[in-house]
């Protein structure tokens, strides 16, 4: 591995753990009709974009983990919707979408809804809650609103990591 990449990995660990400390600690985000961002979705997303499959993979993974600690416990729902996403974003990136951040706007309004509407329908749906779809409103719709609003601000966060430990 060259120094660019292992700083490159470094500032990523570092990126990962702030918006972790960010997204569970009570109260610094404030809540916004009814629900807090999952940061760990725009970070993920937005580390695919500048990497390849194998390592968007792994962040993918250590996101979702992440997550899993604090939204849907150990079943590692995040883990596996974070690494599939991370692996066809970093795919369509390097081969046919151009990176910018109009694309990762477009790729993250589609995506963050799946991931946390799947998690909705897998922990509440399936388990047969009753006044489902009310929490849906309440919680769940503003979260993703609140989670996608951060995808600029961790791209160009993630594009200017990437432009400074390039080894072009």
């Amino acid at each position: 591995m060259n120094r660019y990449k292992a700083v490159r990995y470094l500032a990523y660990f570092l990126e990962i753990i702030v918006c972790y400390i960010v997204q569970t600690t009570p109260g610094f985000t404030p809540e916004v009709f009814g629900g807090r961002p999952v940061l760990m979705i725009p970070l993920a997303l937005s580390i695919a974009v500048f990497e390849d499959e194998i390592p968007a993979i792994f962040w993918g993974v250590a996101c979702g983990l992440l997550s899993d600690t604090n939204y849907s416990g150990p079943v590692g729902y995040y883990a596996i919707m974070l690494a599939i996403l991370c692996y066809c974003v970093s795919v369509l990136m390097g081969n046919y979408i151009h990176t910018n951040l109009l694309t990762t706007m477009i790729i993250a309004s589609i995506s963050i809804p799946v991931i946390i509407f799947g998690q909705f329908v897998l922990f509440y749906i399936a388990s047969g809650y009753t006044w489902v779809w009310e929490y849906f409103l309440r919680h769940y719709v503003s979260r993703i609103i609140y989670t996608w609003a951060f995808v600029p601000l961790i791209y160009v966060f993630n594009r200017f990591i990437a432009a400074k430990t390039s080894s072009v």
